[in-house]
């Protein structure tokens, strides 16, 4: 069974590799739970910051019950949560450098098919953590008064059409794009097909007869792994209910009928309900515009392509191995696809452009190149998101402002 050998791999590993591989294996897993526990704590108290929630940690008693409603207690204990979101952020860092020495030095003590195996083991133990994770912060902010359920189907959707969805499809549609649906059933000859295509693609690379066997026994296994894991989950009720596939109908049908499209917002993981009509009137506007778009007499993707084939022939073929050469040296390219993310948060919802390269003969190459330049764009002086700017707010500016700029159409204006 698919699920029971992924159970049982810290035996394996204890019998081929030993107890000392066995504790790190172990190490890693704590580790990572731990990465996952700080990551859960802050989004647990971002949203109580958010929504001005009283967890237990920031509760304190005064002198009287008045004086905790005061802006001051209120500052303070805003203050207490900031630190501990601060707290639990340099945690992650450390976590995170242990984490990698600690999985590198584990992966180096195992056969490569092992690799595969530990991987998908620690990744179930740390969905399963995240899962108990987001019940018990769940629970928390319900017993701080704050609806779960209402916050999600709320947030998670923006309906921007007169159409009505019944509760049934809003539950659902708040779940998120990224939110599979588990098939009814398999076509085991497309996957079966689909295992050997990827045999067939990668089977070249390999120097010896003994390494393609290995390669092949592993590929293998994981179809037996998928396979199994699929059926042993049908048999445990895992699947989705008729009920919800009844669901999934009904939202077809209501696009189908009244000819709307379902896009991701531009910022998180909202999801946009929009006629598609207007959704197409906005891209025209977009492009349309002249001063960013040209329109050309004919299609040239060969011809580009054919240059740039000799570009990269001229300037790096002679300064690259043959495996870094063929990763980036395209012999294909497809015509690259734009589409509109809808800014919800700005009146009228207008849609960012996004030109999506995968596929085109040069997406290979902007990779290769941004990997090679990813050092120099760690600095200081660098921010990911507002609470690396925590130290703005104990700054003394001397009656000066600090001021933050947002450049329109960045990309198209470059």
């Amino acid at each position: 069974d698919g699920a029971t050998s992924v159970d049982n791999t810290p035996c394996l590993v204890r019998g081929h590799f030993g107890e000392a591989t066995l504790r790190t294996l172990r190490r890693v897993v704590k580790l990572q739970k731990k990465l996952v526990k700080s990551t859960a704590d802050i989004n647990f108290l971002t949203t109580c910051i958010m929504y001005n929630l009283h967890p237990k940690m920031a509760r304190f008693k005064l002198h009287k019950s008045s004086a905790s409603k005061t802006p001051l207690a209120q500052r303070f204990r805003t203050n207490l949560l900031r630190s501990e979101i601060k707290f639990h952020q340099r945690r992650i860092r450390t976590l995170k450098e242990q984490i990698a020495t600690l999985e590198t030095s584990l992966l180096a003590s195992v056969t490569w098919l092992f690799r595969i195996r530990i991987r998908a083991f620690i990744k179930k133990e740390i969905d399963n953590f995240i899962l108990s994770c987001q019940t018990v912060h769940r629970r928390k902010l319900t017993n701080l008064g704050l609806s779960i359920s209402h916050e999600r189907n709320s947030a998670a959707i923006f309906n921007d059409t007169d159409i009505k969805f019944s509760d049934k499809e809003i539950e659902l549609l708040s779940m998120g794009l990224n939110h599979g649906v588990f098939p009814s059933s398999l076509d085991l000859k497309e996957i079966r097909a689909a295992f050997e295509d990827l045999f067939t693609q990668l089977a070249p690379h390999f120097e010896t007869r003994n390494h393609l066997l290995k390669f092949k026994n592993c590929l293998i296994n994981c179809y037996n792994d998928y396979v199994g894991n699929y059926f042993h989950s049908k048999r445990t009720n895992y699947h989705f209910s008729d009920e919800v596939h009844t669901v999934i109908k009904s939202i077809q049908d209501k696009m189908k009928l009244h000819n709307l499209v379902i896009v991701k917002a531009d910022k998180g993981q909202t999801v946009v309900i929009m006629y598609k009509t207007v959704y197409v009137e906005k891209m025209h506007v977009i492009l349309n515009d002249r001063s960013k778009f040209v329109e050309v007499e004919k299609e040239e993707t060969l011809t580009y392509l054919s240059r740039f084939q000799s570009f990269l022939y001229r300037n790096f073929k002679s300064i690259l191995s043959e495996s870094e050469y063929k990763e980036i040296y395209p012999s294909a390219s497809s015509i690259p696809v734009m589409y509109g993310l809808p800014k919800i948060h700005k009146t009228g919802s207008p849609l960012r452009p996004i030109l999506s390269m995968v596929g085109c003969y040069n997406h290979a190459f902007a990779q290769w190149i941004g990997c090679q330049l990813s050092e120099l764009r760690q600095s200081k002086h660098m921010c990911k998101d507002s609470f690396s700017l925590e130290f703005l707010r104990d700054a003394k500016l001397n009656n000066k402002y600090f001021v933050s700029y947002d450049v329109v159409s960045l990309l198209t204006n470059i």
